[in-house]
């Protein structure tokens, strides 16, 4: 939300209740502003008066800069008949697009324990297997004239409640290079932007800023008003959207390594950069530094919200240093993680944040990887880790290993799940969960198992959950 008031009255807008026609009378708790390069949350800088000591000896201002993922398939669905049934959930062999909303609302605070302070959520997704040649999928918040399906903005309206609880920051993509062939035309794309504006206006929100569109640089766009040249159009459009001199901030996207053109940095609130195709992270610095030497330039925060060279590169890795969301933070630039299962990877169900159908929860090693090191440079606690042992006959009971002991945690529910069904729950965390009462859940050919802890931290609801293991006791029952 566009706003140019004291920084007073910015402290003052958390506890506003939008009172004007139009507006949802929910009082909303977050609001985000900027002031030359830095993002404040609720009249307060993210991280406020926060450095990191890197293993290198120098200390780094993280003060004002939004760290983030890349979450855009948070309200997925595929409305093709030929092509919804390879989105299935592995354990119930049917894809629920509520389902995936439920779970990535469960996983949010998680993300936050960390020190996560945003995500990318877009109303028209991201490829569904991380890089993609065709789109025959039809994943779209809009209607082909740029209307609004209503199933979509009720799944977006939950996750953008919930981040407005947690005090999250949503940069909320419209346009997506795989899905706007959907819209008939450019007055299509112009209503679909008028739409989606005004639906986050009159539902009150105050913690969106919006991405026009998912790298404008791409060739792939069929509408001209959506590649480079003329999306500073949009942005401007976007931004001319008010209530009562209340509106969003707003930019746009280029390729990874594509520094923003100069119609895109003067027209934005914030510039966006994409690091994926990036493999030396000294570029990265330079980046930054080419941005703030442009003449249409002047102070505004940059922010990284697309990147996934750290983990595809093996020069990289997740190390205090010599990485691209390091060399982002050297140079005050926010970052964000971008995670998709690789081809290799396609039936591992736990990997992956773009993949369809997505494990939310930090499932994987890499996924663990990005959020510990997040937490290192926040100075946040972070959750515990949990993994499972068994042993190879069913009858036997399941070994619970927890990494770490979170100070203050209060334990809510442990629960055993298996094939999406609690089958055994406990207050506290066991060490051995008994399995011998269980056999008929394992009738299936195929079975999947998880613990879930649910928790309690300083007032903060909190879920984590073990990896979701495949027959782990196969072959039975096979």
């Amino acid at each position: 939300m566009k706003i140019k008031l004291s920084l007073f009255n910015l402290c003052l807008l958390a506890y506003l209740v939008p009172t004007f026609q139009g507006f949802s009378q929910i009082q909303r708790k977050t609001a985000v502003s900027i002031i030359d390069e830095k993002f404040y949350i609720n009249g307060k800088p993210t991280y406020e008066n926060k450095v990191w000591a890197n293993s290198d000896g120098k200390e780094y201002s993280i003060d004002g800069l939004l760290f983030n993922a890349r979450m855009v398939q948070g309200i997925f669905d595929d409305l093709n008949e030929k092509t919804k049934g390879q989105w299935a959930y592995p354990d119930t062999r049917e894809w629920d697009p509520d389902r995936n909303t439920d779970e990535f609302i469960q996983a949010m605070p998680a993300w936050k324990a960390h020190g996560l302070k945003g995500f990318t959520l877009n109303l028209q997704g991201g490829c569904p297997f991380g890089y993609c040649n065709d789109f025959p999928w039809d994943n779209s918040a809009f209607n082909p004239d740029g209307t609004l399906r209503n199933s979509f903005m009720e799944r977006t309206a939950r996750i953008l409640d919930s981040a407005d609880d947690l005090e999250m920051v949503v940069i909320l993509g419209l346009f997506y290079f795989g899905e706007d062939q959907n819209l008939t035309d450019d007055n299509a794309v112009k209503n679909a932007v008028k739409h989606a504006i005004n639906w986050v206006l009159d539902k009150g929100y105050t913690n969106v800023i919006i991405e026009i569109n998912n790298e404008c640089s791409v060739a792939a766009y069929d509408h001209e008003i959506l590649k480079c040249e003329r999306v500073h159009e949009l942005i401007h459009l976007a931004k001319s959207i008010q209530r009562e001199g209340r509106s969003l901030y707003v930019s746009t996207s280029l390729a990874g390594g594509h520094v923003p053109t100069d119609n895109i940095v003067a027209a934005s609130d914030f510039i966006l950069i994409h690091g994926n195709g990036v493999q030396d992270q000294k570029r990265i610095t330079e980046i930054s530094e080419e941005i703030r030497r442009k003449n249409v330039y002047s102070p505004k925060p940059l922010v990284n919200n697309e990147d996934d060279i750290p983990w595809r590169n093996p020069d990289q890795g997740w190390e205090e240093k010599g990485n691209n969301f390091v060399a982002s933070v050297q140079s005050y630039t926010g970052w964000g993680f971008f995670d998709f299962r690789l081809p290799e990877e396609n039936e591992l169900y736990n990997q992956g944040y773009q993949s369809i159908p997505v494990n939310w929860q930090l499932s994987s090693e890499r996924k663990r990887d990005f959020f510990e090191l997040l937490a290192k440079i926040t100075g946040y606690e972070g959750t515990p880790k949990l993994e499972l042992k068994f042993s190879k006959e069913i009858g036997k009971s399941i070994g619970v290993e927890i990494d770490k002991a979170v100070t203050d945690l209060v334990v809510q529910r442990f629960e055993l799940i298996i094939n999406n069904k609690v089958v055994a729950a406990f207050s506290e965390i066991p060490k051995n969960i008994p399995t011998n009462t269980l056999e008929k859940e394992f009738l299936p050919s195929t079975h999947w198992v998880k613990v879930r802890l649910l928790y309690s931290l300083k007032g903060q609801k909190i879920t984590v959950e073990s990896p979701y293991y495949k027959n782990p006791w196969w072959p039975y029952g096979g």
